[in-house]
């Protein structure tokens, strides 16, 4: 009798230090179990979710699980054996665990659960009743733990404790043999930095200066970035608004996004009440409206981004004519015009790292049709690759296989045509083809717009690529259009020039990453 072949699925809902360590143990476990079973484990790394959640609260879909699920669907499982740690690894959403558990049954693969000690078959009543039992309990489980959490959540909104990580300007005290929250004070470096920040917009200095001057003193940031492009970026003008508009600060708590006036917080308040609203009206004045609707002149201005610092890039003037006699070093003149009027010296433009206010100087600049073009084409090449619809989703729903199946069905919609075509150029049997594009098209264009609905991504974007031509689709965009579908694609990232670039001229494509959102 031939050994089974398993393959994993290992998921864990939190991994704030992301070391992957409970998947690991599970896959210890595992292993141990396939072990004493005599099974082999397939070659291929397991199917892994680190740091997802598998709850319909769940906020980040769990990409490996969908992966699954298309192996399943595409019968490219390639084993006998689907192995998870406990049913709820698997999934705590009833329609999604049924889903699994049919398509198991579809494709004969067993399902082994490790904490069970048991291999089910999804063929057989009774195992099929045992799975989807389980499935129940997780789902029950789920919301009830959900509503626990909304629970304690308000009721610490109304008893004036905190909810979430530690806001800036303060420090916890915990009970060191319970290691309950004892109480909240001011932190003595971090609560004299709000309150400087206060007093000077309330004495009528901009966002910009605060920040700049915080930078110069290597004030440390208020919040930690992952996003490494961002990473020495600093306090901004937006970051010192942003902190002094919270009303924590006025020792109110918040709940939902209304002051709980009623409430008194169990942490002081390092600004008054009465100074905190005068100065959100001083930050945001009722009769400032702020709209940002004005022209856009450039592709990239506000949407590259510096790859030393993060900051965000604008259009800046270089010189391009030469100011200095190669040979003695003398100035040159200006070039004049036909009447002899000096002209000013020719130029070009460029994108240019704004920096970083309190730091001199800027990091990277690029010449604007290079950038432009580079960009412009790495856009092109992504919306144009078979699979990039299959990257969003509707938020908190699992539809990648819904996704893959109205994309196959296109795909098929589409090659029924093509062949369609060549046997009324064959048999001269026009009226064949169009006989059969009027009944297919409509069929083209309802898959089409539930494609759409199944996508998060901008319905510009989706337009572009479901119009076939990109390239012509791009080209008859406005400006605005096309800056619109950059930001919902991709942030280009400048970085500097490497040591073996310097002086190459033309373009130079290994300068700009693309961060893919």
């Amino acid at each position: 009798m031939k050994s089974l072949i398993v393959r994993e699925y290992l998921r864990v809902s939190k991994d704030s230090k992301g070391t992957g360590k409970s998947p690991d143990q599970q896959h210890d476990e595992n292993v141990n179990a396939f072990d004493r079973q005599g099974w082999l484990l397939h070659p291929d790394p397991p199917y892994r979710d680190t740091d997802r959640s598998a709850s319909r609260f769940a906020r980040r879909g769990r990409e490996d699980f969908k992966r699954l699920i298309t192996d399943l669907e595409e019968d490219t499982f390639d084993a006998d054996v689907l192995a998870i740690w406990e049913s709820s690894r698997g999934s705590r959403r009833v329609g999604e665990w049924v889903d699994l558990v049919e398509l198991c049954k579809e494709r004969t693969v067993c399902i082994w659960v490790t904490t069970h000690g048991r291999l089910y078959d999804p063929s057989n009543a009774r195992d099929r009743r045992s799975l989807l039992e389980d499935a129940v309990d997780a789902e029950y489980e789920s919301d009830k733990s959900s509503e626990r959490i909304q629970r304690d959540v308000r009721a610490a909104a109304e008893g004036g404790r905190p909810h979430g990580k530690n806001i800036y300007g303060y420090h916890r005290v915990y009970d060191q043999k319970t290691g309950e929250l004892e109480r909240i004070e001011p932190h003595p470096e971090q609560g004299p930095i709000v309150q400087e920040a206060a007093r000077r917009i309330l004495e009528g200095q901009s966002f910009y200066a605060v920040a700049k001057d915080f930078n110069e003193r290597g004030v440390e940031r208020r919040r930690p970035t992952r996003k490494q492009h961002r990473s020495n970026l600093g306090w901004t003008a937006p970051a010192v608004k942003q902190m002094l508009t919270m009303p924590a600060y006025a020792g109110k708590r918040q709940h939902r996004g209304e002051i709980l006036g009623h409430v008194e917080a169990m942490w002081p308040a390092l600004i008054d009440f009465d100074t905190w609203l005068k100065l959100q009206v001083i930050m945001s004045p009722p009769e400032r409206k702020r709209t940002n609707d004005w022209p856009a002149r450039y592709l990239l201005t506000g949407i590259a981004v510096c790859g030393v610092c993060g900051a965000p890039a604008r259009i800046g003037k270089q010189n391009a004519g030469r100011r200095k006699d190669k040979v003695t070093g003398e100035p040159l003149p200006k070039p004049v015009d036909e009447h002899g009027n000096e002209l000013p010296y020719p130029h070009y433009n460029s994108y240019v790292c704004v920096g970083v206010p309190g730091k001199t100087g800027f990091h990277v600049a690029m010449r604007q049709e290079h950038l432009d073009e580079v960009v412009t084409g790495l856009l092109l090449a992504r919306l144009a690759r078979p699979d990039f619809l299959t990257g969003g989703g509707e938020p908190g729903k699992d539809t990648d296989a819904e996704r893959q199946a109205v994309l196959a069905k296109i795909a098929g919609y589409q090659k029924y045509l093509d062949d369609v075509r060549m046997e009324a150029a064959e048999k001269l049997r026009f009226d064949l083809l169009l006989d059969q594009e009027a009944r297919i098209q409509p069929k083209i264009k309802a898959a089409q717009k539930r494609l759409e609905q199944l996508s998060e991504m901008d319905p510009l974007v989706l337009r572009l690529v479901q119009g076939g031509a990109i390239l012509r689709g791009w080209d008859a965009l406005e400006l605005a259009d096309k800056r619109r579908v950059i930001r919902a694609v991709v942030t280009p990232r400048i970085n500097r020039v490497g040591p073996d670039s310097k002086g190459q001229r033309g373009i130079n494509r290994d300068r700009v990453d693309p961060i893919w959102r």
